[in-house]
């Protein structure tokens, strides 16, 4: 029997016994639970314990089973249920159009074939299956439509925004009543102050990085949506929320600033110290000096004067290097990276090392020099830190050149060295975050931040080494075009 109530039940709404006894034979052969009213007052009552299926005669007692049928469909308990209509009387086709347009799902006029009955049954249970699964499966595509990390709107082919899911509102605060009937290009524009035309443009040009909404940034990604190879069919925007990993890089950023500072504190201290040792003892010499040999003391004063320009240079050097700025300034190629590479010149002299500069471009550059000069520090302090303890020279050099292979007009800067080499397999991975080729006495984030301010440029880093031969060490290429390639 259990089998049997498994196939659905079915609740019978008609005024007459036989009707009733009739349908409710028919349909228990067919392996149906059947339940009865005799009124269209007790139908109602009874199909709120949500039957699979109503068959409702049209002439009732106390109401027409129009009525009945528009009151189960506009019951939101009761809508789903599927309603078979019934009748002797109302036979002609206005009829069942009247049946049809009150939300019936079907007509059939007495007399009924019981095969016809089972069979109508069965027809309009498998409907109301099919739409329960299409309605299941849309519910488990919305909820995981919503779950979803990333914001998604997906809009039709006209541009008209169909759907968002709820962490695209929750990251742009946005309602409902913001998005209904507009277009996605107009709702992008709104918010981020930039057409979908230009988002495209910049992203064929690979130059597009991350937009800001408030407080928060992301990552933008718009696809058109294609029915087939020609035609287009919608498109959808995609906003991946990259706030705290920018917090993450910010932190890792000012982690190496004064890991930087660090290393250089070791060789400020040495340049500021040999100038004072000298101050020191020509004043003592010019303060003892008798008044005979007065052109003897002036020399002494000449000399201390020499060296406290020397520690105002070294003074402003350091200044430069982390001088922070939040809006990027002309700055000459040669004067910036001479900066950088004079902090380095006693300090490499102490390690048998030779710096030598080869620096042919005086070109302004647009640039936040902060950041350049880490950069510049960075591959220097690399190239130093390869040579060891062996004899050697770095060779830092700057230029006028052009990108390849697009000929982009701008500087390129050379670092080269001809210490040990990066293994091949390690040169795929160099520019990865927390990568390090130093064992322990690395942290993996120099080279990746570098390679992070030198895209924020527009610019493109890259590197060549040799782990043998007689060409043997390693040379780092920076390009930043010019302003007016920008």
């Amino acid at each position: 029997m259990s089998e049997l109530e498994n196939r659905g039940r079915v609740l019978i709404i008609d005024d007459r016994e036989e009707t009733r006894y009739i349908f409710r034979r028919i349909l228990v052969r067919a392996g149906f639970a059947v339940e009865e009213a005799a009124t269209g007052s007790e139908g109602l009552v009874r199909a709120l314990s949500l039957p699979d299926i109503v068959i409702s005669d049209v002439n009732l007692p106390d109401m027409l089973g129009y009525e009945v049928c528009r009151r189960l469909k506009s019951n939101p308990v009761t809508a789903s249920i599927p309603v078979l209509q019934i009748s002797a009387s109302f036979v002609s086709d206005e009829s069942k159009v009247q049946a049809l347009k009150e939300g019936a799902d079907s007509y059939l006029t007495q007399p009924v074939e019981p095969t016809v009955l089972v069979a109508q049954v069965e027809a309009l249970l498998r409907l109301r299956r099919a739409e329960s699964l299409s309605h299941h499966s849309a519910l488990q595509w919305q909820t995981a439509f919503d779950a979803l990390n990333d914001g998604l709107a997906l809009a039709d082919s006209n541009g008209r925004t169909i759907r968002v899911n709820a962490t695209f509102m929750q990251l742009l605060n946005l309602v409902a009543a913001d998005i209904e009937g507009k277009r996605l290009a107009d709702i992008f524009q709104a918010n981020f102050q930039m057409s979908l035309e230009s988002l495209l443009e910049s992203s064929e040009r690979g130059q597009l990085g991350e937009l800001s909404f408030g407080n928060r940034w992301f990552r933008v990604r718009y696809d058109t949506i294609k029915a087939n190879l020609d035609m287009e069919s919608g498109s959808i925007l995609i906003l991946t929320d990259t706030t705290d990993h920018r917090k993450l890089q910010e932190m890792l950023k000012l982690s190496e600033r004064l890991a930087a500072t660090g290393r250089l504190a070791h060789i400020i201290a040495h340049e500021i110290n040999n100038p004072l040792e000298a101050m020191s003892n020509l004043l003592y010499l010019a303060a003892n000096g008798s008044r005979e040999n007065f052109p003897e003391t002036q020399s002494y004063i000449n000399q201390a004067s020499e060296e406290l320009l020397r520690i105002s240079r070294i003074t402003k050097q350091v200044l430069a290097f982390h001088r922070e700025s939040t809006l990027p300034t002309m700055c000459a190629a040669n004067e910036m990276i001479e900066g950088v590479i004079a902090l380095f010149r006693i300090h490499v002299a102490k390690q048998n090392i030779t710096l030598k500069s080869d620096l042919r471009s005086n070109d302004q550059l647009l640039l936040h020099s902060g950041e350049m000069r880490q950069v510049f520090n960075n591959l220097v302090t690399n190239a130093l830190d390869a040579m060891g303890v062996c004899e050697g020279t770095v060779l830092v050099r700057c230029m006028r050149s052009v990108s390849y292979p697009d000929g982009v007009p701008g500087v390129r800067f050379l670092f080269s060295d001809c210490g040990r080499g990066i293994p091949p397999e390690a040169l795929p991975r160099i520019f990865e975050a927390f990568y390090t080729t130093k064992d322990s006495k690395g942290a993996g984030t120099g080279l990746w931040l570098s390679s992070e301010v030198v895209a924020k440029h527009q610019g493109l880093i890259r590197v060549r080494s040799r782990t043998s031969g007689s060409y043997r060490g390693t040379l780092f290429d920076v390009f930043i075009p010019l302003p007016s390639a920008n």
